[in-house]
């Protein structure tokens, strides 16, 4: 999965897009998809602060532990 399938597959859940942020710059309480460098990133973004980061060497596993996160079907 990369990020344009992973935002195809959101896309088709019933979940609401104002809950997560892929590739962007995070509003209050998101799950967050970010590349820096060559290390992918997902977290959750809280009132400034990021919590329960998870560091991945490449796109397909970061794209599907999120997926699975947001959607509670985190690995």
């Amino acid at each position: 999965m990369n990020v344009q399938e992973l935002r195809a597959a959101l896309a088709a859940t019933d979940l609401d897009p104002r809950l997560y942020c892929i590739l962007e710059q995070p509003d209050d309480s998101q799950w967050c998809l970010r590349k820096q460098g060559k290390t992918w990133q997902t977290f959750w973004y809280e009132r400034g602060a990021e919590y329960e980061m998870r560091r991945f060497k490449d796109e397909k596993t970061a794209c599907v532990h999120f997926f699975g996160r947001i959607t509670q079907r985190a690995p």
